[in-house]
């Protein structure tokens, strides 16, 4: 009862204070904290759902400088995970080290086996990582200090395909694996560098990449597809004075819908742009200042978008849903969170979301499903 009590009591005093912004402070969901010892992880969070429903994560260990791996397991380690650590509900693993794991992307294939693109700080290089079933296949995609801003997808055939940052010559390139070695495009280039970053990737439903970026010497959002012969590049938000398309992140729809979250860092908030046939369409999703960094879209089956992102202004994790022709804003989480947010839907339309606690600096994890146990959930499960 007294639990209850205080839950009433905090979830009133958090209503209380985003009223008037947000449509609800904590909703049906559960969060919890997945690696719980006390280090310096949680960074470049990357999160994928599983056919079951099971969430798998990626993230950076500053402390000790390696890509971590973690799936939501229950209790029970699972077998082929020699070497891992079972913390709470979470059994977590090394992937590789000695300064590797920025700007991780994780996605799972058809068996739930997880795939992972991202940088190599110690060899400024792109790596990929498979996992077969008993150990980590490790390759080398691009080397020459390319690799940040990792963005992975793998086609119909299970083949990965990622998008990423050149810094050397400040382009944007594309790695694309036909089962035998990666062919590399670049892409975009920019007269003054610097074009690419924020890149994230998604596929059609013919396998037609799709990227998002941010051209950062002219200070605007870009998008560039590939029709069959060469990239088309164009701009989608070109308003130079407030310099957006930072923090952006891809999703296709329906009818090959193209949608795009980004930040506008001159405004601070988080924008929105839709392409439907050859138009963009183009608003602002959350207009509160500070909001929008690390924001990550998802589209469910019915076709809506969903978008994470972060408040630098008051520490939240928040998320937003077009729901018909209106858009639905939540705070999920509080008290100096959610950088490094990102997000997945399920086979159910289930979300889960993944983002770093910044007081305690560790991974954290909330969902739309209910869990197994309740009492790994801190915050209980609202209905």
């Amino acid at each position: 009862m007294r639990k209850l009590s205080a839950l009433l009591l905090f979830s009133t005093l958090a209503f209380g204070l985003f009223a008037g912004n947000y449509d609800s402070y904590y909703g049906n969901y559960g969060i919890e904290t997945v690696d719980l010892r006390a280090h310096d992880k949680g960074y470049y969070v990357s999160i994928d759902a599983a056919r079951d429903g099971n969430p798998k994560m990626t993230y950076y260990d500053a402390t000790e400088g390696s890509l971590k791996y973690a799936e939501r397991t229950g209790s029970a380690m699972p077998s082929g995970m020699a070497g891992a650590e079972l913390q709470g509900a979470w059994v977590i693993r090394t992937v590789d080290k000695n300064k590797t794991g920025k700007f991780s992307s994780l996605k799972l294939d058809r068996d739930g086996r997880p795939n992972i693109s991202y940088y190599d700080s110690l060899n400024r290089a792109l790596k990929f990582a498979k996992f077969e079933g008993a150990k980590w296949k490790i390759t080398l995609v691009d080397s020459g200090n390319v690799g940040a801003y990792s963005s992975l997808q793998l086609d119909k055939s299970g083949q990965p395909r990622i998008a990423y940052y050149d810094a050397k010559q400040g382009i944007l390139k594309y790695a694309a694996y036909n089962g035998f070695k990666w062919n590399i495009s670049e892409i975009d280039y920019s007269r003054f560098g610097n074009c690419g970053k924020f890149a994230s990737l998604a596929l059609g439903s013919d396998d037609r990449p799709y990227i998002s970026y941010y051209d950062e010497s002219k200070g605007c959002l870009k998008f560039a597809s590939f029709d069959g012969v060469a990239w088309v590049v164009e701009t989608v938000d070109a308003r130079s004075e407030t310099r957006p398309g930072q923090f952006s992140s891809i999703a296709v729809g329906p009818s090959e819908s193209i949608h795009i979250s980004y930040y506008d860092p001159g405004r601070a908030v988080l924008c929105y742009a839709v392409r439907k046939a050859f138009n963009w369409e183009l608003s602002t999703i959350d207009a509160e200042t500070g909001t929008g960094k690390y924001s990550h879209i998802a589209i469910d089956s019915k076709g809506n978008p969903r978008i994470i992102y972060f408040s630098s202004l008051k520490k939240t994790v928040n998320m937003a849903t077009l729901v018909g022709l209106n858009w639905s804003r939540i705070v999920l989480d509080s008290g100096s969170v959610g950088a490094d947010c990102t997000l997945c839907i399920d086979q159910r339309d289930g979300w889960h979301a993944a983002y770093r606690d910044i007081a305690n600096s560790s991974p954290k994890y909330a969902t739309s499903n209910s869990p197994t146990d309740n009492s790994q959930w801190p915050y209980g499960i609202f209905r």
